[in-house]
């Protein structure tokens, strides 16, 4: 049996190699890029921490002193939605301290966690 010139195949139910050779390249490069992504997800804080770490002692227990005061001082109950975007930014940069427990810790999860809806 023949079709033009070239004689006709059949088919079972594998890959063509044309197509087995994409899929060969195709799912490397696809867990490639998964994997990429998910390094660059669970980075994506590490620079700041580094940063925050290399200050001088005194000075980053400073900066967390201020910072934990404003959130007490700004972000308590009844505060204005006005400054809901600057609380959660003071609680993300309070919690990449080390040294952010307790009362610390509270205070940024509570700007931190997600708002209950209906």
């Amino acid at each position: 049996m023949t079709a033009g010139n070239r004689p006709l195949r059949i088919v079972s139910g594998e890959a063509s190699p044309p197509a087995r050779r994409r899929l060969e390249w195709l799912v490397p490069a696809l867990a490639v890029l998964a994997i990429g992504a998910a390094l660059a997800w669970s980075n994506s804080g590490i620079p700041d921490r580094r940063a925050i770490r290399s200050l001088p002692e005194p000075q980053r227990l400073a900066l967390l002193s201020r910072t934990v005061d404003e959130l007490k001082r700004s972000c308590g109950d009844g505060r204005p939605d006005a400054l809901k975007d600057h609380c959660r930014e003071l609680a993300s940069f309070a919690s990449k301290f080390d040294e952010c427990r307790g009362d610390c810790e509270a205070l940024a999860h509570l700007q931190l966690a997600p708002v209950p809806t209906r």
